[in-house]
């Protein structure tokens, strides 16, 4: 049998269930709070850009084929980067720990369409390790594509600077989330709850969900009915002991 539910019995539910919500949503907060604050560690980022810039000898300068073959190439450019001919001699620079698919999974390259100039940003825990390892990227990068590709046309355009500013965590969100996490769950868990409790509480379960008839019902007193009969109780024994006396 299917149970229908009344938009009113859905808010009465969500009413029933206020402070269950609320502590949920409360905990989701403080949870996202402790894993931003205190677990998570937060993550810089460094930039520097490069000019793919091929020279050329001719006389009418340079053409559009030849900006087309500079865009092409930072799409190979991006390879090399990223691959241990750069990498093994960053880290013998830097005498860095980190292994090169560590520092490979460090550097993001990006670009804009058909622009000759590319980003290599790199994000660290630190800002200013994240500056000092974009820059030994790009000077390796551009004293090696020579020796690789026999080409001369890398051009640091911009030196990586720290930047202090966080990426990551985004702390607002973060909470946001936890908040909003917390308090779906206990929306949830307290249709659950109403869901699960089979205890009788109107006519209406008995003859639709039971399928039952009604035979009777017993009214529930109020708190005022209830000490208005205790009164009237107590002043008819005061009446019968007056009576007895007599």
């Amino acid at each position: 049998m299917e149970e229908e539910i009344s938009l009113s019995e859905l808010f009465s539910t969500l009413k029933k269930r206020f402070s269950l919500i609320i502590s949920l949503g409360m905990i989701g907060l403080i949870l996202a709070a402790g894993f931003t604050f205190f677990i998570a560690t937060p993550q810089y980022n460094a930039t520097t850009q490069i000019l793919v810039n091929r020279t050329t000898e001719s006389a009418e300068g340079l053409q559009l084929t030849d900006i087309n073959t500079n865009v092409q190439m930072i799409n190979t450019y991006k390879d090399i980067i990223k691959g241990p001919v750069i990498l093994n001699e960053v880290q013998e620079s830097l005498e860095s720990t980190l292994t090169t698919i560590e520092l490979s999974e460090k550097i993001e390259i990006t670009t804009q369409e058909n622009s000759q100039v590319f980003s290599l940003i790199v994000i660290d825990d630190s800002p200013y390790k994240a500056a000092e390892i974009a820059n030994a990227v790009a000077v390796t990068f551009q004293n090696e594509i020579g020796n690789i590709m026999n080409v001369e046309n890398v051009t640091i355009i911009s030196e990586a600077v720290p930047v202090t500013d966080q990426i990551s965590p985004n702390n607002i969100l973060n909470l946001v989330i936890g908040l909003l996490v917390g308090l779906m769950l206990g929306v949830g868990i307290s249709f659950l709850l109403e869901f699960m409790d089979k205890t009788v509480r109107d006519e209406r379960f008995i003859t639709e969900t039971l399928g039952w008839s009604v035979l009777g019902s017993v009214s529930e007193m109020s708190h005022d009915e209830l000490q208005a009969e205790i009164k009237v109780k107590k002043a008819e024994l005061n009446t019968r002991r007056t009576k007895s006396r007599v």
